[in-house]
């Protein structure tokens, strides 16, 4: 997730929200021209925390800051339809801790990436971004390891989720992700390991 281990998700939508089913689109911002980087970090940065988000996931100007001090971390937004940033998070390909990666099968670190950081701007949780994030991510993980001029497709996508955010489980299981455990290091209490393989061929 971030500098904290947790990732945030927010309650999934009821199925009569219109919002629900508007296109949203991933973008890695190491595949952008500078000037429209330079525009899609200034809305990362905007965005906002609901009430109590602060124990799961930094402020986004943090989630930013963070990143963009890190090589290893890959800053991606979701637009809406409209092109306004829902939402933002990062990609950190060995970026896993080693008891995470322990309960995946015997993935090497170096091929797993790490799903952290993510918030979901306040004015448009509640409409199913979460789970239609998550379930974009592969692409995006694709994505990073063109970027990154791997010889071989990364094997993993994992994250961790705070026990007492079921609304956040919900949404990652929704789009694919298993529960491969518990990791007790991260920072605001223990967490569950969720993850999913990619496709490697």
């Amino acid at each position: 997730m971030t500098a904290r281990p947790g990732a945030r998700a927010v309650s999934d939508p009821p199925s009569s929200d219109p919002r629900a089913e508007l296109p949203l689109e991933l973008v890695l911002l190491d595949t952008v021209p500078t000037a429209d980087r330079d525009d899609l970090l200034s809305a990362a940065r905007a965005l906002r925390l609901g009430p109590g988000q602060d124990a799961f996931v930094p402020p986004a100007a943090d989630v930013v800051d963070a990143a963009l001090a890190d090589p290893d971390r890959h800053l991606l937004v979701a637009r809406a339809a409209g092109g306004e940033v829902v939402a933002l998070g990062v990609l950190h390909p060995g970026g896993a801790p080693d008891e995470v990666v322990a309960l995946l099968g015997g993935a090497a670190s170096a091929d797993v990436v790490l799903f952290r950081g993510f918030l979901v701007d306040v004015a448009a949780q509640g409409a199913g971004v979460g789970s239609r994030v998550t379930a974009l991510l592969p692409g995006a993980v694709a994505d990073l390891a063109r970027v990154r001029r791997r010889a071989t497709p990364y094997a993993a996508l994992v994250l961790t989720v705070n026990e007492r955010n079921a609304a956040g489980r919900r949404a990652y299981a929704r789009a694919g992700l298993a529960d491969r455990g518990a990791y007790l290091g991260g920072s605001a209490g223990p967490q569950r390991v969720m993850a999913t393989t990619l496709d490697r061929s």
